[in-house]
């Protein structure tokens, strides 16, 4: 089964729609920005809720973030609470908790940093661009993927671990990509700040040949490509 109906959610729509081992959970707070305790309150409650209905299945899968390891956001009300909805999904006896990064994919949800690019691009529009900053971006299909081989192996539970790309791209190369994607030059004013950080991509690495996700060279561009290519 699968709560929620967002990006992440759709990723697994066509394999576990009809499961009842599986519980995927992609619901709740999304706005890595919020700060409204309410918002949290009402993730908090769902989760609570669907925790306790799928205490019988094989595998109850949440998605956190990978900001927990950002030094510019991880005190943050949003990864505070997303540390905290992690410690309430370890009550499932076999979970397994994804870290995530910046997902790609097509979600009118305006508060994702590339709906947040290619509009200001698409329309023109100048923004602050950190240029010490470093973003992680995966292909919603290509962590769905690589998720999948992870649910698919019943010795793996009870984990927490990210799924991401085994590189991080300036925000400088993000933004001219996005640019080429969407046949506008961006325009923008650069802050000196942001930071960078490691995302530890050791345990999936194995699985990539079965998940036929391949992270080459050209995977930024692809990725933008597919998603944003000259859609204006």
């Amino acid at each position: 089964m699968i709560i929620g109906t967002g990006l992440i959610a759709n990723g697994f729509k066509s394999a576990y729609t009809h499961r009842e081992d599986v519980c995927i959970y992609a619901a709740g707070v999304s706005n890595s920005s919020c700060t409204d305790v309410r918002e949290f309150d009402r993730e908090r409650k769902r989760l609570n809720v669907a925790l306790h209905n799928s205490m019988h299945t094989d595998c109850f899968v949440y998605f956190s973030t990978c900001s927990v390891v950002d030094p510019e956001i991880q005190h943050t009300p949003y990864v505070l609470h997303k540390l905290a909805m992690e410690q309430l999904v370890t009550a499932h006896p076999r979970h397994l908790i994804f870290r995530l990064p910046q997902v790609a994919g097509k979600t009118p949800n305006p508060h994702t940093l590339l709906n947040f690019l290619y509009a200001h691009i698409a329309r023109s529009e100048s923004f602050n661009l950190w240029s010490k900053a470093r973003r992680n971006i995966i292909d919603v299909d290509d962590m769905a993927a690589i998720a999948g081989q992870l649910i698919q192996d019943t010795t793996v539970r009870n984990l927490t671990m990210n799924i991401a790309n085994p590189v991080s791209y300036s925000m400088i190369d993000v933004v001219e990509s996005m640019a080429v994607a969407v046949g506008k030059p961006a325009i923008y004013n650069l802050i000196e700040r942001g930071s960078e950080y490691t995302i530890d991509t050791s345990t999936i690495r194995p699985l990539l040949d079965k998940a036929h996700v391949i992270f080459g060279d050209n995977y930024l561009a692809t990725v933008l490509g597919k998603y944003y290519d000259k859609a204006v």
